[in-house]
């Protein structure tokens, strides 16, 4: 008798058109996910006043190492084509971000060689209004050797005053636990301290003082800006800052939590309008869980003849969703 027939070569063509069938479902998806990572570049480049673009701008560098991936998951589906796309993508995102940045350094090169007249050291910390560990907070701060620390979400830190104070006898902010969230403590003599408001939303958030630094005044200015999410509340914090910085004359260092990376539109601006110069590199402060992949929203500029010498960010949160930043600075011949 003759036995059943195994067809072996229509099982094989059946396994096989599974396979395209499932690649063709894979570079499907993907597509999909590279068609909507194609709409969130466009939303950092083209200010619709949409909620939410500024996050999308503060996130660009992510986006862009995202869509690196997503562009090798591409070409090993077989859609070289699209992964070429979405590379090309990639290179723009990032390339922009890098092109921003290296414009703001422009300004820092003209004075690498200057003479080094004093140096000064700065401290700027978003210490989180809900951490427990603020004691731990204000021994830090005592020995940091800073000679000027700025702190957002302060209310806490008050009851370590009288402890700070023996290192900073002079402060602005942070005069009564209801309205306090920005404090500036300093070894220098502060003198014509005003508490000002960027906006409504949270009053009392900016500082000014004044100070001398080998005997060239210098302005200190310390922000705590909202968080991007609040439709356009920080951006029209980031104008009145822009504006308030574009009337004081002379040497000035500006430090706090802009909630904002500085090659999104709003801080670029504020870089560019108020003459700002950047550190010599950004630190990513936030989330901390990320550490140096995170993003840079805490900033230190400065304005010739100062310029920020070194920069690092707290290796320790101490609890805080931030890193506090420490800077180096010099007064420099002009």
């Amino acid at each position: 008798m003759t036995g059943p027939v195994v067809l072996h070569g229509s099982g094989l063509a059946l396994k096989d058109d599974k396979d395209v069938a499932i690649r063709a479902e894979i570079r499907g998806v993907l597509t999909g996910f590279g068609l909507i990572a194609g709409v969130i570049v466009a939303l950092t480049q083209v200010d619709l006043g949409l909620p939410g673009q500024v996050i999308l701008q503060s996130l660009q560098l992510h986006i862009a190492a995202s869509l690196v991936g997503l562009a090798i998951f591409l070409a090993l589906a077989g859609a070289r084509w699209r992964a070429g796309f979405i590379a090309a993508l990639a290179v723009f995102a990032g390339g922009h971000v890098m092109w921003r940045v290296a414009d703001q350094y422009e300004g820092r090169s003209a004075l690498q060689d200057s003479e080094r007249l004093a140096e000064f050291r700065v401290l700027s910390f978003n210490v989180l209004e809900s951490n427990d560990r603020h004691a731990e907070i204000a021994d830090f701060i005592a020995g940091s050797g800073a000679d000027i620390v700025v702190i957002m979400e302060a209310a806490r830190m008050r009851q370590h005053l009288p402890k700070l104070e023996t290192v900073y006898p002079y402060r602005a902010g942070c005069v009564s636990a209801a309205t306090c969230d920005l404090m500036m403590l300093s070894k220098l003599a502060l003198s014509d301290t005003e508490l000002r408001s960027l906006g409504t939303t949270y009053p009392n958030r900016m500082i000014v003082a004044r100070t001398e630094i080998a005997e060239e005044p210098v302005t200190l200015v310390a922000a705590h800006l909202t968080k991007p999410y609040f439709d356009g509340a920080g951006l029209h914090e980031v104008w009145r800052l822009t504006e308030h910085l574009s009337e004081i004359d002379g040497p000035l260092v500006l430090a706090g939590d802009f909630n904002s990376a500085p090659w999104s539109d709003a801080i670029d601006m504020l870089i560019q309008r108020a003459d700002l110069l950047p550190p010599p590199r950004y630190n990513a402060t936030w989330p901390t869980e990320f550490g140096p992949l995170g993003v840079p929203i805490d900033h230190i500029f400065s304005r010739a003849p100062i310029v920020i010498e070194d920069i690092e960010a707290l290796a320790d949160p101490m609890g805080s969703n931030h890193l506090g930043l420490f800077a180096r600075l010099q007064l420099v011949a002009q």
